[in-house]
C-alpha cells in the first residue's frame, strides 16, 4: 500500500501542515473520517439545492416571484465552488498517490484532469457573468453541469468509464453497424418513399430522422411508410434496430461483470499482500477495507473479505492446536 512521505521543505511549515490536514477532505484515497464524510454531504446537497433552484427559476411564475431567493442561492454556491476548487489545487501536491507532488507542474497535471476541468465549469458561469455574457440559457446549461461533481465520490461511474474503456473495441464496432444501419436505411427509404411522400421523405438527412426513430423503437409517428414496400423495409430496420440494442446492452453487462471479477481478485492480491507484511492494525484494516470501497466493492463485502483473509492468517489457538496435533496410530 504505496505511502506518500512528504519531503523536508514541507515539514515544519504552518502552510505545509494547514495543507496536509486539508488534503483528507478532497483525496479520495484517504479514508474517510466523520468530518470529511459529513463534508462530502453538505458539498453533495448544495448542489443538489443549487441545481434545483437553477430548474426552478427557469418557470416563470416562480423565478419572478423569488429572484432574491434564487440570487442568494446563486452566490452562496459559487463562492462555495470556487473556495472548494481553490482549496483543492492548493492540496493537490498532498495527495497520497504521488501523482501531483511537484508544486508547479504537479498542480497543472492536476488542473486537466476530469475532475478538476468539472469543478472549473462550476465557477464559470460565474467567471461569464463578470466578463459580461448575458446569454441566461447557456449560463443556466453551464449551471447545470455541476451535476457532473456528484459523480466524484460515485464508485458506479469509475466502474461505468473502466466497462467503456476495456469494451471500446466492440462498443466502436456496434456504434459503426448502427451508423452503417442509419445510413443505409435513411437512404432505402428516401428512394422507396420519396416520391410517394415528398413532403415527408424530402431527403436523406430527413430520412435518416425516420431511421433513428425506427431502430430505437420510439416511432414518434410523424414519418410513416404508406407504400408497401416502404412498410416491409420499416418493419426490417425495427427488428435490426432492436438487435443491435440487445448487442449493446449484452456487451455493457458482460462488461460490468467481468470488471467486478478482476476487481475482486485485485482487492484480494492486496489483502494478500498487507498480510504478507505482517500482522494488521485497526487502521489498517480499516483502510484495506476503503480500497475495497474504491474498487466499487460494497462495504459489507469489502470487509467480509478482510476478516475472511485475517480468519486463515490468523486462526484462533484451539484451530490452531488442532492443526498441528499429530493423529494417534
Amino acid at each position: 500500500m504505496a505511502r506518500f512521505k512528504p519531503g523536508k521543505s514541507m515539514i515544519g511549515s504552518p502552510l505545509a501542515a494547514l495543507r496536509r490536514r486539508l488534503n483528507p477532505f478532497f483525496d479520495d484515497d484517504v479514508p474517510q473520517t466523520p468530518a470529511t464524510h459529513v463534508f462530502n454531504i453538505a458539498l453533495a446537497l448544495l448542489i443538489i439545492v443549487n441545481v434545483g433552484a437553477v430548474i426552478l427559476e427557469s418557470v416563470e411564475s416562480i423565478g419572478t416571484r423569488y429572484p432574491q431567493a434564487f440570487w442568494t442561492i446563486e452566490q452562496v454556491a459559487t463562492a462555495a465552488f470556487a473556495v472548494e476548487y481553490v482549496l483543492r489545487l492548493w492540496t493537490a501536491t498532498e495527495r497520497r498517490s504521488g501523482d501531483f507532488r511537484h508544486p508547479l507542474w504537479g498542480r497543472l497535471r492536476y488542473m486537466v484532469g476530469f475532475f478538476a476541468i468539472v469543478d472549473l465549469v462550476a465557477v464559470l458561469p460565474a467567471l461569464l457573468g463578470m466578463l459580461g455574457a448575458n446569454d441566461f440559457r447557456i449560463l443556466r446549461l453551464i449551471r447545470l453541469l455541476r451535476m457532473l461533481k456528484l459523480t466524484r465520490h460515485s464508485t458506479f461511474f469509475s466502474l461505468l468509464w473502466a466497462v467503456f474503456r476495456e469494451e471500446s473495441q466492440a462498443l466502436a464496432t456496434v456504434v459503426f453497424m448502427l451508423v452503417l444501419t442509419l445510413t443505409l436505411s435513411g437512404s432505402l427509404m428516401y428512394m422507396v418513399e420519396g416520391k410517394m411522400q415528398p413532403e415527408v421523405f424530402s431527403s436523406i438527412p430527413v430520412s435518416m430522422w425516420w431511421a433513428i426513430e425506427t431502430l430505437t423503437t420510439v416511432g414518434y409517428g410523424d414519418m410513416v411508410p404508406i407504400s408497401v414496400l416502404g412498410r416491409i423495409l420499416g418493419g426490417i430496420i425495427s427488428i435490426v434496430g432492436i438487435m443491435t440494442l440487445a448487442i449493446f446492452s449484452g456487451l455493457i453487462t458482460v462488461g460490468f461483470m467481468e470488471q467486478l471479477k478482476l476487481r475482486r481478485e485485485k482487492y484480494r492480491h492486496v489483502i494478500e499482500e498487507e498480510l504478507a507484511r505482517g500482522k494488521l492494525t485497526p487502521e489498517e484494516v480499516k483502510e484495506i477495507v476503503h480500497i475495497g470501497d474504491r474498487l466499487g466493492l460494497p462495504e459489507e463485502e469489502a470487509a467480509e473479505s478482510v476478516a475472511e483473509a485475517l480468519q486463515h492468517a490468523h486462526p484462533p489457538e484451539a484451530e490452531r492446536g488442532q492443526r498441528t496435533r499429530r493423529p494417534k496410530r
